[in-house]
């Protein structure tokens, strides 16, 4: 079978010609005399005799080694007639041939069955792919950096493998991202998963630079993830960085320079356009409040001003991705260590986002019995970034953007910024040229480890390691922005420091029985401990603005200062148990203890179990002899997991300052510390029991693979707030109440279709998850409402959580039409020609919040990604598509935009033109313009070419083992049929009310779109160079 031209880069070694000169004693009596230095030459094929590219030729023990170049050939210069030449690649098994007397010699390498063979880590461990026994997915490093810019390696996972939802919560530089593991378990808590590198569980998500990743094993089912016990409900994402291999030194260069730039959907009206809508609002309103000081004149009319606020405050971005790497080393000791520098340009001017980072990880073998080992890491990052949500001018950089006046100039005549005429609020580019907002974030990760082998098959490993993290963010506005003028200069500052330490001991013992019966077992304690220090300053009223946050001593009114400290401990028991019987039944059994500082005093433990089983059916007579199946394994698992990020003090008492209260006066003097939350010695972990049954299939030699998944998971114990009694002195508390429920079904389907000089590759995978809320205790509904203000009336509800619904439910009033000259519309008697008509839901004639709805669903009906991977000769090129189906976007930038903005206000309703689906000038300005509802909810279904990359092999003999160039484009068409920025939209974070005043907290994502940094289009020029 011909092998994938880009693999190659995986196997490259360094050639350094030894050579060795005969050399006679001076001994009369013995004459001892060294092998001579010889050249060997060679092809490796496979069984069918094609050309094996790429693969490692090396003399055993020594250093001297050569790569198969296109037609599988090879020139090694080797000690002597007595060397020893060993030929590996991956998917074949490794081949030693002695040299002897030749100078030519011809190698066929067997398939090992790579795909069923490979590695795969399982949290504490590691076990063959064929005899997993939970939904354990993988990627690679080469499907991490094949090509596209990754400032975050969780981007790389988008569309590569089944049931994990990624999706970029902001375009903005540095942008976080937001990962779903076979759908949302949680309301109030978090639904990311955990991410553990090289064994050390991350507290800050996958922040680490994508090019020290070796692989990336995605745990799914509560089978895989229970041993992670209370931080497993969400998944667990194992991540492996690079590390030295004995007798391969090598020196690699891998970056790219790119560009990016906006993608504009919407079409803005022009300024003359503008004034005129203007005027007819002005004249519609009687002149009232909405409108600007009077109306346009006809000399204004002519004017020539006409800004595009979009283009005057966006740029085409520089992206760069630098890094250098060199591994290596000998049998005792292996060496990694890698320098990378990335930095983004945001298509928003004064925006920009960078990362310099290191590694070193060291292994050392002190004898036979005893290993050791070391990993560290340490990153700073620097980001200039403006506020992107809400809808005030002052404070949203892109609502400013898309709606500020074009008949301002950016600039007066005397160099001051172009504001509109008594308005309050700056213009855009004021906003990014003057604002200061900076943030860095600094993070250091180590660990240490001993493996002792005291007699063969036991392992005894201890394992610690400490995190430090510290984060600044300082803000300024100066005078020459509006706010800062008021307050003449305002300042804040944030510093937050967080260290965690860890120490893990594991014992592993394997053994064989009988010859048929394989056990390994594992036991393992771990301890965690983590404290954070938070400490914030706000102040104004500046002599100068030179000093920005960095004297905040010399401002005259220090508004508010704050600090806080935080800690919590996790104690851990775990153990597992594999067994396999004639390497066809397999079983695992898991379970684990955790102890969490952050549970009530009366469930402080709690116990999580997980067993699956599995049938290796394949290797069976009976379904050898169907000739039909390479592969055929059958699984099935159970397990319980839990999510113990609740927040590390929500079970205790807390102890605040308050204010003492006279005939309705606040009296600062009268300060006094008083309990402000309820004790819930009850209150515990929230738990996941999840079903899982799959199935794993082969053909063809496995060039074709199949892996089918279906899964029921039911989270119980919901940390939701609930109203109390006023007799308590709290008006809520928190406790577990409340159930969700998941289930899925997952496909993946790998397939080489093509072998040879052209040679082609599939990997397509698809994922569809079900949602529903099961109960949400006394709560009943609880509505969500946005932390910034909607459209004109912030007080709107713009998604529910509701029992017998998907989490996070888009909710508002259905849409009727618009009421034209001459009619009536009983629910809605002050209804004006033109104003917005709403249906009566509830069917007692009138409009009202009884008449609001579910009107949309956030969560995809499917995703999918499908990749191709096409090679000829030296030439190379991959295909990502990914796509989203079935979800709902509440657009509300366009409920902002489109009745004074785009070139929709140029259809509106009016007497002339009487619209049936836009309704007049000036309707925002009434309470029901402003409501929420499904005239703005829209399908945000999309297929995306995500990613293409053509990549060509420069074919070297000396000095560089390998060196590829590349072009890629990122974003480069999107089949779609919404009409924002991007239909890619995750809002995060919001601020969940119940009807009757307990507030909760929300993360489930409810499908808002409101002012979302554009998406950008990239083009990337990389290379990848090995020494």
């Amino acid at each position: 079978m011909k092998t994938f031209l880009g693999a190659a880069l995986l196997a490259a070694l360094v050639a350094n010609p030894l050579s060795v000169q005969a050399v006679e004693s001076t001994d009369a009596s013995v004459t001892v005399v060294q092998q001579k230095a010889k050249k060997v030459s060679g092809t490796v094929n496979d069984a069918n005799g094609e050309p094996i590219i790429g693969a490692s030729v090396r003399e055993k023990g020594k250093g001297t080694g050569a790569v198969t170049d296109v037609n599988g050939q090879f020139t090694i210069n080797v000690s002597g007639d007595n060397a020893t030449i060993v030929i590996s690649y991956i998917g074949y098994n490794t081949k030693e041939l002695k040299v002897g007397g030749r100078a030519s010699v011809e190698v066929v390498l067997e398939d090992n069955a790579a795909t069923l063979n490979e590695v795969v880590a399982i949290g504490y461990g590691y076990v063959k792919k064929k005899d997993l026994t939970g939904s354990v997915a993988s990627v690679s490093n080469k499907d991490l950096t094949l090509g596209g810019t990754v400032s975050n390696a969780a981007q790389a996972l988008q569309g590569k493998t089944a049931g994990v939802q990624v999706a970029q919560t902001s375009k903005a530089p540095g942008g976080s991202i937001s990962v779903r593991i076979r759908g949302n378990n949680s309301i109030s808590s978090t639904n990311e998963p955990l991410y553990v590198v090289d064994g050390f569980p991350s507290s800050e998500g996958l922040n680490i630079n994508p090019n020290d990743i070796e692989s990336m094993q995605i745990l799914k089912d509560a089978s895989a993830t229970a041993i992670y016990g209370a931080r497993g409900a969400n998944g667990v994402v194992l991540i492996t960085t690079k590390r030295g291999r004995a007798g391969e030194n090598k020196i690699s260069y891998n970056g790219y320079v790119g560009v990016q730039n906006i993608m504009k959907p919407f079409k803005f009206i022009n300024a003359k356009e503008y004034m005129n809508l203007e005027n007819d609002l002005y004249e519609e309103l009687d002149g009232k409040a909405g409108t600007k000081n009077g109306v346009y004149t006809a000399s204004q009319l002519q004017s020539d001003v006409d800004t595009d606020w979009l283009d005057v405050c966006t740029r085409v971005g520089l992206v760069q991705d630098h890094n250098v790497q060199f591994s290596g080393g000998s049998e005792k000791t292996k060496v990694l260590t890698s320098l990378g520098y990335f930095k983004q340009e945001g298509v928003l001017k004064n925006t920009d986002f960078s990362r310099f980072s290191g590694r070193v990880n060291v292994d050392q073998t002190i004898n036979k019995y005893i290993k050791t080992g070391a990993t560290m890491y340490a990153h700073r990052e620097n980001s200039n970034y403006q506020l992107y949500s809400g809808n005030i001018l002052n404070s949203n950089v892109l609502y400013s953007v898309m709606l500020y006046d074009p008949t301002v100039l950016p600039y007066n005549s005397d160099g001051t910024y172009g504001r509109v005429p008594g308005g309050r609020g700056d213009n855009p580019l004021a906003n990014l040229n003057e604002r200061m907002n900076n943030l860095r974030n600094d993070k250091f990760d180590g660990t240490v480890f001993a493996e002792v082998t005291p007699i063969d098959g036991l392992t005894l490993k201890a394992t610690g390691g400490a995190e430090i993290m510290h984060n600044f963010q300082g803000t300024y506005l100066p005078a020459a922005t509006y706010q800062g003028g008021i307050d003449k200069g305002v300042a804040t500052t944030y510093d937050y420091t967080g260290t965690r330490q860890v120490f893990e001991a594991t014992a592993n013992y394997m053994t064989t029985i009988g010859k048929v019966h394989d056990i390994s077992a594992m036991l393992g304690y771990s301890y965690e401990k983590f404290v954070g220090e938070y400490r914030n300053i706000n102040v104004k009223g500046f002599s100068t603005d030179l000093f920005t946050y960095n004297n905040l001593g010399a401002a005259s009114n220090k508004t508010a200062v704050g600090s806080n400290k935080t800690e919590n401990i996790l104690a851990s028991f775990f153990g597992r148990l594999n067994y396999s019987f004639k390497d066809r039944y397999l079983a695992t059994f898991t379970l684990r203890r955790d102890g969490s500082s952050r549970f009530g005093s009366k469930n402080h433990w709690g116990t999580f179990p997980s067993g699956s089983l599995a049938w290796r059916a394949g290797e069976e007579s009976f379904i050898k002899n169907l000739n039909v199946f390479s592969n055929l394994k059958v699984r099935l698992g159970y397990g319980v997991t839990g999510n113990e990020r609740i927040g590390d003090y929500a079970s205790y008492a807390l102890m605040a300052n308050t204010h003492l209260t006279f005939n309705g006066a606040d009296n600062t003097a009268g300060t006094h510390i008083s309990q402000s939350s309820a004790e819930n010695p009850q209150l515990k972990w929230e738990t996941t029991r999840q079903f899982n049954v799959g199935m794993d299939m082969g053909f063809f030699d496995n060039r074709l693979t199949v892996t089918l998944d279906a899964y029921y998971k039911k989270t119980n114990d919901l940390l939701l707030k609930i109203v109390m009694p006023s007799y308590s002195g709290f008006t809520s508390g928190q406790q577990n109440i409340g159930a969700i429920r998941n289930s899925g079904f997952e496909v993946e389907v790998n397939s080489v279709n093509f072998t040879g000089p052209f040679h082609w590759e599939t990997k397509f995978n698809f994922a569809m998850n079900r949602n529903k809320v099961l109960d949400t205790g006394s709560n009943g509904d609880i509505f969500i409402t946005s932390s910034k203000p909607l459209g004109n009336v912030s007080e709107e509800s713009y998604a529910v959580i509701r029992e017998g619904e998907a989490l996070g439910s888009l909710f508002g009033y259905r849409y009727k039409g618009v009421l034209q000259t001459g009619e009536t519309y009983t629910p809605q008697p002050d209804a004006q020609p033109g104003d917005p008509l709403f249906v009566d839901v509830n069917k007692d004639g009138k409009i009202d919040s009884d008449d609001r709805t579910i009107i949309g669903h956030a969560s995809p009906d499917f995703i999918m990604g499908i990749t191709n991977t096409f090679s000829y000769k030296n030439f190379d090129l991959s295909v990502f598509f990914q796509g989203s189906f079935g979800n709902d976007l509440l657009n509300m930038t366009n409920m902002n935009l489109e009745w004074k903005r785009t070139t929709t206000a140029l259809t509106r309703w009016t007497k002339d033109h009487p619209s049936t689906t836009i309704p007049r000038n000036g309707f925002f300005y009434s309470k029901k313009g402003g409501y929420i509802n499904d005239h703005f909810v829209e399908d945000a279904s999309y297929l995306r070419l995500k990613n293409i990359t053509l990549g060509y092999t420069i074919p070297f003999r000396k000095v560089v083992s390998s060196c590829r160039v590349y072009v890629s484009a990122e974003n480069l068409l999107t089949f779609t049929g919404y009409s924002g920025w991007d239909p890619e939209v995750d809002t995060k974070a919001y601020e969940a009310s119940k009807s009757s005043g307990s507030n909760q907290t929300a993360n489930a994502g409810a499908g808002l779109d409101f002012n979302s940094y554009p998406s950008m289009r990239t083009v990337t020029f990389g290379v990848n160079i090995t020494f």
